[in-house]
């Protein structure tokens, strides 16, 4: 610290030409700059759709119970707390998830009876609706852009709706989920490689796959953690794509995943950063939970609408004094590093 760190700035290192020497013996630092490597552009666009009446209703009335029972989540004979977040986002892609997992909540015969009738209730109710607003939204999209599509959902009720909807629009769809075998999983890649112009996947589709032969991606519905977005995008957006990535986000207005995108895109512009950087962002957060728990527990200790708002800005400027970091972390080690110690060609 004496031979290389300035007294009056501790981020200004000093006899720089020494430290690099000894540096220089034990450190290969490979950068994008040095090896020339250049990722091409993300294009995103959100399109907020507002639900009918009868989704909104819906909505309401699940958002009701999933809120009341978050903040008693963890109390003898009731709700898990990851239920009723999986819950919650379900009501985020369509009626169908929704339905589907209310169903599965009420057949859980180890809650109170009242909370087993009121899911029951609630899956009906969610069954009955045959409003689907993001899915007629999505068709529309698919008129005005024309290439291949990478659609993600995490939910496979969502998943089996969409199909049969595409299905019914003559487009050719290949299917992609965590319960097909690895031979069915090549197969429907190999397929939107193909013929198919619409992939249609679930999260297990943004797990190691390449799919850059593909330019466009659409999130149908949002996870609340970023990382799991950048994951989905990273299929096409990545070493070896050479046209920029076209990223169409699909939002039911007024809704949990309406304020999350709302924040990642207007604290962090978060589909303009390259691969890494919302993980080192996000790394800065100085935060142990996971994302999605500070978002969840932001929403389900909110009075109403507006202090959820308020609660989100607050979590924003977090995010974006993380961001800041990252930034003079990133223009620190530019410093004290320099094109310096690429590896030899």
């Amino acid at each position: 610290q004496r031979r290389f760190v300035d007294r009056k700035d501790k981020l200004t290192p000093k006899n720089v030409s020494e430290l690099h020497t000894l540096l220089s013996e034990v450190m290969v630092r490979n950068r994008r700059s040095t090896v020339g490597l250049q990722f091409t552009r993300r294009w995103a666009r959100t399109d907020r759709v507002v639900l009918t009446t009868q989704e909104r209703a819906l909505y309401d009335d699940v958002t009701r119970f999933v809120r009341l029972h978050l903040r008693s989540a963890g109390a003898k004979g009731g709700i898990a707390r990851m239920a009723l977040i999986a819950l919650q986002m379900a009501m985020g892609s369509s009626s169908k998830a929704a339905a589907s997992t209310l169903q599965n909540m009420a057949e859980n015969d180890k809650l109170a009876a009242a909370d087993r009738e009121a899911l029951t209730q609630l899956a009906d109710q969610a069954r009955r609706l045959s409003d689907h607003s993001k899915v007629d939204r999505l068709l529309q999209l698919l008129d005005e852009y024309p290439d291949k599509l990478v659609l993600f959902t995490q939910f496979r009720a969502t998943q089996e709706l969409l199909h049969r909807r595409l299905t019914e629009a003559r487009h050719e769809v290949a299917v992609f989920h965590g319960g097909l075998s690895r031979l069915e999983k090549e197969a429907a890649v190999e397929r939107f490689r193909g013929p198919a112009r619409l992939l249609l996947a679930t999260e297990a589709g943004s797990e190691g796959r390449n799919l850059q032969f593909a330019h466009a991606v659409c999130n149908f519905d949002l996870p609340w953690n970023p990382m799991k977005i950048e994951q989905r995008i990273g299929r096409l957006s990545r070493i070896g794509q050479t046209h920029d990535v076209h990223v169409f986000n699909l939002v039911a207005a007024d809704t949990v995943e309406a304020a999350v995108l709302h924040l990642l895109e207007a604290k962090l512009n978060m589909f303009e950063l390259v691969i890494g950087e919302i993980d080192m962002i996000l790394g800065n957060l100085e935060e142990e939970r996971e994302f999605q728990e500070v978002v969840a527990d932001l929403w389900a200790e909110c009075n109403d609408q507006d202090d959820f708002a308020r609660r989100m800005e607050e979590l924003g400027n977090r995010l974006l004094a993380a961001k800041d970091a990252y930034v003079e972390q990133r223009t620190h080690d530019d410093k004290l590093f320099g094109d310096r110690f690429a590896p030899e060609a």
